[in-house]
């Protein structure tokens, strides 16, 4: 267990080929999207924390330091963990009509929604164990030690899929949309023909059964299935898929009462559809979000596609690890009205918010609510410092964009929206 780690990003891409299972069509380039996996060193470690289910009591001793004794002991955990990824390819949104056969043995046309897609075990994981190779992570502890051939990846692929979006409602305006996706044998057959009928598809259970070990080289053809969502409003227009299960990365968020919340990491798609409910099977869903200039569109984009805003992150200037590492993170709170952080204002008049102050008290760090900020640059960046002498900490704070940012009078969009990771 270790106070303190930095943060690394290290991005994996793959390569695709169209040849698969035999008798299978075969793609033409482009047709067939591949989301990479994307293997975050920061998923193989917590941000400091208090050890869940131990509730200490501080006291100074007489013979041992605080940090030697169970509450020092408990504070600034960091838990680490072995991480795998799966790469995910899809065919694209679909919709279909279909013929289904009723209770009373009538056939009844009904529109479904679906997406065909392909799972594959390309053997891309990480180890905590790297992370200390790394020599940028020299101030990990080195009695920290397992055989990195006890690394388990694991070779099933337990997914769940749900498909968002938002439907305008007289009176009401947008309202949230959920769907979960549905087990239907005489469906996926009718799918499975429709799309090619020589390339097995499973549905979600059988995908559970199947195994997934890794592939042998890049052509190899993975594991097929389809999602598919019935009784879906004819009037949705955003929409996004979740899927989870790709990964066992996760992040732990601790809550002021003393919790923790665990947030898995899930791959958000993307798509749009300006269709109605007058032959729905016709209407393209495309990929990706529309493309929008009016900063009143792109605040609608934001709210639709649920973008993450900014986050106020701390970090410690470690002489230890020579670097800035991550310590404390919440929510900037940036609205969008005006695109202002409700946070931000407090740290330029000198003060830190409440919220930033209980965050490090998660960590087991101490911050007095008169503690002194300086400001480096208005709105984005600033620090103070915790203790004295040889025990004086000093820690910065910036205010950091994840997908998109304020420009001028609207927003800029920083990374591609197709998809995202993100944990919920």
């Amino acid at each position: 267990m270790q106070r303190i780690l930095p943060v690394l990003v290290l991005l994996v891409s793959s390569t695709f080929c169209c040849s698969g299972v035999s008798g299978q069509q075969q793609l033409g380039a482009g047709v067939l999207n591949v989301i990479p996996p994307v293997l975050d060193i920061r998923d193989s470690y917590s941000i400091p924390l208090q050890l869940p289910g131990v509730n200490a009591t501080q006291f100074e001793g007489a013979y041992v330091p605080n940090k030697k004794t169970l509450f020092g002991q408990t504070q600034s955990v960091v838990f680490f963990r072995d991480v795998w990824q799966y790469e995910f390819a899809f065919l694209g949104l679909r919709q279909v009509r279909l013929n289904v056969t009723q209770a009373d043995g009538q056939e009844k046309p009904q529109n479904f929604w679906y997406m065909v897609y392909r799972v594959r075990n390309i053997g891309k994981n990480i180890s905590f164990e790297e992370v200390k190779e790394n020599p940028e992570f020299e101030h990990i502890k080195k009695e920290l030690k397992r055989d990195r051939n006890d690394f388990v990846v694991a070779n099933k692929f337990v997914p769940r899929f749900y498909l968002e979006g938002w439907v305008e409602e007289p009176g009401k305006g947008y309202v949230h949309k959920v769907y979960r996706d549905q087990i239907r044998p005489q469906i996926l057959k009718k799918i499975q023909y429709l799309e090619d009928p020589n390339l097995p598809l499973l549905d979600t259970v059988q995908m559970m059964n199947a195994e997934l070990p890794a592939i042998k080289s890049p052509t190899d053809p993975g594991v097929w299935g389809v999602a598919i969502w019935g009784d879906v409003d004819p009037k949705i227009d955003y929409v996004s898929v979740y899927v989870s299960g790709l990964t066992n990365a996760f992040r732990i968020e601790p809550n002021a009462d003393g919790e923790n919340t665990f947030r898995r990491k899930t791959l958000q798609l993307n798509f749009w559809r300006p269709g109605d409910s007058v032959a729905q099977e016709r209407d393209r869903v495309d990929y990706g979000i529309p493309l929008v200039d009016q900063p009143n569109e792109q605040i609608e984009i934001c709210k639709r596609y649920d973008l993450p805003g900014p986050l106020l992150r701390a970090y410690l200037d470690s002489p230890q690890a020579d670097q800035l590492v991550l310590v404390a993170e919440i929510d900037g709170e940036v609205n969008l009205k005006d695109f202002q952080s409700a946070l931000t204002p407090e740290l330029d008049q000198g003060k830190l918010p409440e919220k930033l102050i209980a965050a490090f008290a998660n960590i087991g760090v101490e911050v007095p609510p008169a503690t002194a900020v300086n400001t480096a640059i208005p709105g984005k960046k600033w620090s103070f410092t915790l203790g004295a002498g040889d025990q004086t900490e000093k820690y910065t704070v910036v205010l950091e964009p994840q997908y998109w940012e304020k420009d001028f009078e609207g927003i800029r969009f920083i990374k591609s929206l197709d998809y995202l990771w993100i944990y919920r």
